[in-house]
Formats: C-alpha cells, structure tokens, sequence
C-alpha cells in the first residue's frame, strides 16, 4: 500500500528586504501582482502603509487568515499610521453599541448580547476587536444591517423599508462593473439568484449591491472623519477582488483615492504556490497554509495530513513509456481486486492506479460526506494532483495520455476535480444522477484569448432521464472553456461503454 500525504510539509520562510522574519512568513507566501515576486510579510506593511485605505479580501472561517489581519493592523499601527478599523460583520445600526464597548462603558456580555455577531466572531473577528479596544483604535460598522437587507430581498424592495431603515443603506447607489456581475453570476448559479443578462444599473437594488455600495460609503466617510489616518476595511474576497465592489466604489466617490487590496486564499499546496505578473485578483496575493476552520454549519476543525492510498501495476520501463489509468474505487470494493480486474481488462500496456476512497466501511460516505463536501473535493483534488506529479516523475509515463475515471460516488468527485483542469485532459465518468452539486458549482472566469483546453475534457456517461440536466451543464460549462461531453447509456450497456471509452482515451 502506497501512502500519498494530502498537505505538503514546511517551505522556508521569506526574509524581507530589511532582514527579518516575521513569525506568520512559515504559514503564508506574499506576491506582488505588480511583478509576480515573492514577499514577506514586513515589506508588504511597509509598501502598503503609505495609502489612504487598504482593502482586505479574506476567506471567512479560515484561521490563519484571521492571524493575518490582526498581523496586518498590528504592522501598520505600530509603523506610525493613525489606523481605522471598517469591518462587513457588523451593520451600520450596531455602531453605537460597538462604540460603547470599545470605549469600556459597557461589558463584553452586553456588547455581544446587542451587536448581533457573525456565528464565528469568537474565532474570527473577536481578536480583532479586543486589540483595537485596548489600542484605542475606531471601529466601523460598514454593512447594511441583517434585517434591512433581508426586508429588502424578501419584503418587496427599498419601498418596503422606512426612514429610519432606509438610512442604513448607501444614500447613493451606484453600478458595479459588467465584469463584477459576470462574475457573480458564474459564482452563485443555480441558488436562485437574478439571472444574467441584467445591465448593472438594473441591479443597483439587489442586496450584493446594496452590500459594496453601503461599505464604499462607510469607508469614505470613516476618511472624513479621520482625514489622517489609514482605512483598513476588511470583508470577504468577492467583495473587493480584482479591486472591484467595494474598492470600485470607493473609487467612484472619491476620485483619486490611494488604495491598494490584499487578496487571502488558504492554500493546500503553500510550498508551491505561485503568482504571474499582471496577475488580478488583487495588488497583494497572500496564500495561507490551512491548519483551523471557524465555525462553519455548526462545527469547527482542525486540518491534518490525510493518505490518500493506492494500488499499482506498472508494466516494466523496457516496455516503453506507458499510458496511464487513474481509478477511484467504490467504497464496497476491494482495491487489489478491482486492480486485477482492470489489468484482465486493458492487457499488459497501461500503468493502472486503483485509489481507495478517503472514508472506509460498508456503510456512509465513500469518497465525499456531504457536510463538508467543499473540504473532500479540495482534498482529494490536491492529492490526486500530487499523485499525478509523483507518477509522472517516477514512472515511465506518457504525459498526455493519462485518465481519470471512476463511475458513481467517484465519478461525482471526478467531475468537480476535473472540469476545464488542463492537467485532466482525458476523463472518463459514470455518473447515475443529475448534476445536483456540480450543477451549483461556480464556474472560473472564460480563458484567456489562445488560452484553449488540451483534451476532450470530462465525458459523463448519463441515463436518458438525465440527458437535459447534464447537456445545460455542458453548455454552461463550455462557455468558460472547460469541455464536456454527455453520452446516454442504457443500464445494461454502461459497463462495456464505460470500459470502451476508457480504452479509447488511453489510446489502446
């Protein structure tokens, strides 16, 4: 049994320009966009200290992230800057509570009873709060409050809210980009939100407007009020990537404004992770290595290596390079049986690789538990990249010839890894529902211009009932470049076609 660890071990640090080490440079790698280089964590205070706002986008339950952000205000407080907090998690309609506490004239317990925080503000935003508290820094509640908005989305709009309500929002509402919409629509299809096509001024009302535009507002009246200090406005990473929302819109009421956006994304490869010139998710670009989650559905975790094992049979290197076949078992089979069985199946020329599903037993999950089911897909994702990579390298393989498969509860996995992945060009799917998950997966932005995928892509092998399902899917999927081809099959024929088209991508 072959062990292939999930988490990459310990990179070296970055030392900045000055010399230093800071203690958070072993769980982060920083990029400049600008030119691609890599940072440390000093030199990113340093370049960023000089502006009037500084736009956080963060990942909301990862741990680390949160480590970062007090870092952050930490650095640039202790670097001489006047700093103001402006935070989503709090509603404009908390701010007098949230004063009160900072100022000591009411207790912690008092504070949280009133001030209606986010489910994980203990392991998020608490820190954050306590040392603005005793540093004596500001704090603004930036966000439209939870009511408002909710009345808004479900109660019939702004004529629905009162005076009193409607002052919580943006006086002004101004549109977002095209791009900013086009890539909403990507990233919450199939959650009943407004449907594309919309012009951004016919969304000057939808709540994730009212959301950026409330936030701008606040943070340009935070640089009002506090006309010497530095604004870092923190909120989750759509809301500010690509210097859009709500750094758009701070923008477009104050013309001229120094800003720049830090972007935070855990990262399961940190010692690999890389950033290109140009690159425009943000002015900085901070990986995170994951080790804790927040409070997420009712639950937090800590993060630890997990094998992901294998079986295989190899056919000798004086055979020749050899194509490759990567098989995700089903949890109710045995792996060295299901090995056997492929290789009476394909003959002596393909390397097989049977991989066991990361939950064992005859009962409950296989492959993907569905109460963390994001975390199973990025797990088994970047082991099966690992795996690939370490078989390419150590195997005599033929690079463009390699396959995924897998029917089933495997087959769902597959598709969620493989779509538009250019490093699975060739996969291969029995899938016996409709899309469901992987039909509300958000979908990457279109490839570049020249940018095409090298393969046929994914193909699903689906029953007749599903064919409408998955062919919306393929139209969907292909027009962001990632390919997928839907072929019906009978019950009785899934077995030979699955078996002939695995074949037929191995080039055998």
């Amino acid at each position: 049994m072959l062990p292939l660890l999930a988490i990459g071990c310990h990179g070296i640090p970055v030392t900045s320009s000055s010399g230093s080490v800071h203690p958070l440079d072993q769980l982060v790698r920083i990029h400049r966009s600008s030119d691609g280089l890599e940072s440390g964590f000093d030199e990113m205070i340093a370049r960023l200290r000089d502006n009037q706002v500084v736009f956080v986008g963060e990942t909301h339950i990862d741990e680390v992230t949160h480590r970062v952000e007090l870092a952050l205000l930490k650095g640039l407080h202790q670097s001489g800057r006047s700093v103001v907090v402006s935070l989503e998690m709090f509603g404009r309609d908390r701010q007098g509570i949230l004063d009160d506490y900072l100022a000591g004239s009411i207790s912690e317990d008092e504070f949280l009873a009133g001030s209606d925080p986010w489910n994980n503000y203990e392991t998020g935003y608490r820190p954050i709060i306590e040392w603005a508290r005793i540093a004596g820094v500001p704090v603004i509640a930036a966000n439209v409050p939870r009511p408002v908005w909710r009345k808004v989305a479900f109660g019939g709009g702004l004529e629905a809210l009162d005076e009193e309500s409607r002052a919580t929002i943006a006086e002004q509402l101004l549109p977002n980009s095209d791009r900013y919409w086009q890539r909403y629509d990507r990233t919450v299809r199939g959650h009943g939100h407004a449907p594309a096509g919309q012009s951004p001024e016919d969304r000057l009302e939808k709540v994730q407007s009212l959301w950026d535009n409330t936030m701008a507002e606040s943070v340009v009246r935070a640089l009002d009020e506090y006309p010497e200090a530095l604004v870092v406005h923190i909120n989750g990473g759509f809301h500010t990537l690509e210097g859009d929302g709500v750094a758009h819109q701070v923008r477009l009421r104050r013309s001229g404004v120094e800003a720049e956006t830090v972007h935070i994304i855990p990262s399961l490869d940190l010692d690999r992770f890389d950033v290109e010139k140009g690159d425009r998710r943000g002015d900085w670009i901070v990986a995170t290595r994951p080790l804790a989650r927040g409070l997420h559905a009712g639950g937090l975790a800590v993060f630890m290596p997990r094998p992901l094992r294998y079986r295989i049979d190899a056919p000798a290197r004086s055979s020749g390079s050899a194509p490759l076949l990567i098989w995700l078992a089903a949890v109710e089979k045995d792996a060295g049986e299901v090995l056997t069985a492929w290789r009476e199946e394909l003959g002596p020329e393909p390397c097989i690789v049977v991989v066991e599903p990361i939950y064992s037993g005859s009962s409950g999950p296989g492959w993907i538990d569905e109460d963390h089911r994001d975390e199973d897909v990025a797990t088994v994702g970047f082991g099966l990249q690992r795996l690939r990579e370490q078989l390419l390298e150590q195997r005599h393989l033929q690079a463009d010839r390699v396959v995924l498969a897998g029917r089933g509860e495997a087959a769902d996995l597959i598709a969620s890894v493989a779509i538009g992945d250019p490093d699975w060009p060739r996969t291969v799917a029995h899938i016996s529902e409709a899309p469901g998950w992987f039909g509300m997966e958000g979908l990457p932005d279109p490839p570049q211009p020249g940018q095409k995928h090298p393969g046929p892509g994914v193909r699903v092998l689906v029953a007749a009932q599903h064919e409408d399902a998955w062919q919306r899917e393929s139209v969907a999927r292909a027009s962001v470049g990632a390919p997928l081809i839907v072929e019906v099959v009978t019950d009785e024929a899934a077995d030979t076609t699955l078996n002939q088209r695995i074949r037929g991508a191995l080039g055998l």
